[in-house]
């Protein structure tokens, strides 16, 4: 039985709809991190880049209202979708599992601490590991009507830890010296928090290599200061692709048409209109300095992150027949996320070619579409000669120490 676990999954038990799936989540990836290769990742929390006009401005709303938060949802539910997939395979064959699925996680925190100090600081590998455990450590074995439910409440928990911050800042008007001096350390923090982030804008543009791993350190203290906002959601969107795998509906999607066909009509009619009213309302906000649009704007952006990544995911699956060329992209998915950033840091950062001001909003959109247009080929024909990406060849044969057939000779 362990022999048949430590080979390389045969094409025959292989979902293509979720590779195809993982083709487009990784587009659509591309679309929202190339605003982070050329902005440092602590502006995350001011919002747009200011002065926007014209095609950038409606580039940038584009990317907003039609990616950012959309499509980290659907990769995290993907993520869930496998490790279900695993356990359910290493189940059937009576196989061994939780030791190297751990393993697994453990092998995907050092890729991503790796990439986040050496490559890029947006990583959302060693995120998406250290949730890993905590799905492993508390809900391996959630009953599968209680997913969903589960995954619903830490969606929401960031929205009402803000929604509580606001609050609390709001009771503290009716003390008007309390509320000065609140309002006074808040804007002492928010400006060295500006600086922090000019400084590190410098280092992307000017600074050598080590300046940068230095600089990416501390975006790795600040990633992980905020855990809180990153893990829950990223822990529910686990447990939703679990409970889309368990009840079947990924794994026989002809038997559940209806229910993609509802999602799709439903998560667009509601999504699109929600993302656009959270893209007005956080327009010019700052996520350190609370207020009620800010509370009402990420409310309504959760909402359309749900009901669009919900969407895009039945949209693919019912037309997965006429989208099957993204399916190499997915197959390696890792390989191409890696390579997005150590490419494009290369490309724009002061130590590569130093093209960081090259590329305007409009121009990264574009940059990012024939990019993986080119990724995309470079997929056909990888997968056309391999079995396996060759960051999935490493992760896969480290996981289980032996060397994986890579060739398809």
């Amino acid at each position: 039985m362990t022999q048949r676990l430590i080979t390389v999954v045969d094409r025959s038990e292989r979902l293509l709809h979720l590779d195809v799936l993982r083709g487009f989540a990784l587009f659509g990836i591309l679309l929202v991190n190339f605003e982070w290769f050329v902005r440092p990742l602590q502006a995350i929390a001011t919002g747009a880049e200011p002065g926007l006009a014209g095609a950038d401005l409606v580039a940038d709303v584009a990317v907003r209202v039609l990616a950012e938060g959309k499509f980290y949802p659907l990769f995290s539910m993907l993520f869930g979708a496998g490790f279900a997939l695993m356990f359910e395979r290493a189940r059937a064959r009576h196989a061994p599992f939780w030791g190297l699925y751990l393993r697994r996680l453990f092998l995907l925190m050092l890729f991503g601490l790796g990439h986040m100090l050496l490559v890029w600081a947006g990583d959302i590998l060693l995120v998406y590991s250290l949730t890993g455990f905590v799905m492993v450590l508390f809900f391996r074995n959630t009953p599968t009507r209680r997913l969903w439910k589960w995954a619903l409440a830490f969606i929401v928990l960031p929205v009402l830890l803000i929604g509580l911050m606001t609050a609390a800042f709001e009771l503290a008007r009716f003390d008007p010296a309390l509320a000065e001096e609140i309002q006074a350390d808040m804007m002492t923090d928010h400006e060295r928090f500006l600086d922090g982030i000019s400084e590190a804008a410098v280092i992307m543009r000017e600074g050598s290599y080590l300046d940068n791993v230095a600089q990416r350190l501390r975006d790795m203290r600040f990633t992980l200061s905020h855990a809180f906002f990153w893990v829950p959601p990223i822990l529910g969107f686990f447990l939703i692709g679990r409970w889309l795998i368990v009840t079947g509906r990924l794994t026989q999607p002809d038997q559940h048409r209806m229910y993609f066909r509802r999602w799709r009509s439903r998560g667009l009619l509601l999504g699109l209109p929600a993302a656009g009213l959270s893209v007005w309302l956080l327009h010019g906000a700052v996520m350190t300095m609370p207020s009620s649009s800010l509370v009402l704007g990420m409310a309504l952006a959760t909402a359309a992150g749900v009901m669009l990544s919900l969407a895009y995911l039945s949209m693919v699956i019912l037309g997965a027949d006429r989208l099957k060329f993204l399916a190499p992209a997915g197959q390696m998915a890792l390989s191409n996320y890696l390579m997005q950033s150590l490419l494009w840091t290369w490309i724009l950062y002061g130590h590569g070619l130093g093209m960081i001001g090259y590329f305007s909003r409009s121009a990264q959109v574009l940059g990012a579409i024939v990019f993986f247009a080119g990724q995309l080929l470079l997929s056909h024909w990888w997968m056309g000669r391999f079995r396996l990406g060759p960051a999935e060849w490493l992760w896969r044969s480290l996981t289980y120490w032996k060397l994986q057939p890579l060739s398809r000779d």
